[in-house]
């Protein structure tokens, strides 16, 4: 059985012979207990648009348009690079780690709606093209690209 590959990227924190190290694993701990989830926030029905736009439907015949999965990836390089600086900063107790997962929330959502925004592939059906008003996919669904949100939470919550 092949193991899962896994990209491990380091913060870099340095630690000089004058600080207290019990203080600074208090201060990285909490990071080590919450995570940021970014989806999409509403109703019944739009739990069911989104999940279709981002998987796709055989049985309606709908392509998969995945806005939040390949959202997520295209933010990865920005929050990799936020969080690196970030727990450098929170191990010198110049930032707190609600702040950091605020950032990082902020940015994957600025992200993920970036990409929404971008989606041009696959084209609509010929059906769909006579209702549809403009040319930019997913765009009727204003309530959708609007209740993209993220939350800071326990993990495992």
């Amino acid at each position: 059985m092949a193991g899962r590959r896994r990209s491990v990227r380091r913060a870099n924190v340095q630690y000089t012979g004058d600080m207290d190290l019990s203080v600074l694993v208090d201060r990285v701990r909490p990071l080590m207990d919450q995570e940021v989830v970014i989806g999409v926030q509403g109703n019944a029905e739009l739990a069911m648009i989104a999940a279709v736009h981002e998987f796709g439907s055989a049985k309606m015949n709908i392509p998969a348009r995945s806005f939040i999965g390949t959202g997520k990836k295209k933010a990865q390089a920005a929050i990799g690079k936020l969080v690196r600086a970030g727990v450098n900063e929170i191990a010198l107790g110049n930032k707190t780690v609600e702040s950091l997962l605020q950032e990082i929330g902020e940015v994957g959502q600025q992200r993920v709606v970036k990409n929404f925004d971008r989606i041009k592939q696959p084209g609509i059906s010929a059906i769909y093209a006579r209702y549809k008003k403009g040319k930019r996919l997913l765009q009727s669904d204003m309530d959708l690209r609007d209740s993209i949100v993220f939350r800071v939470r326990r993990k495992g919550g």
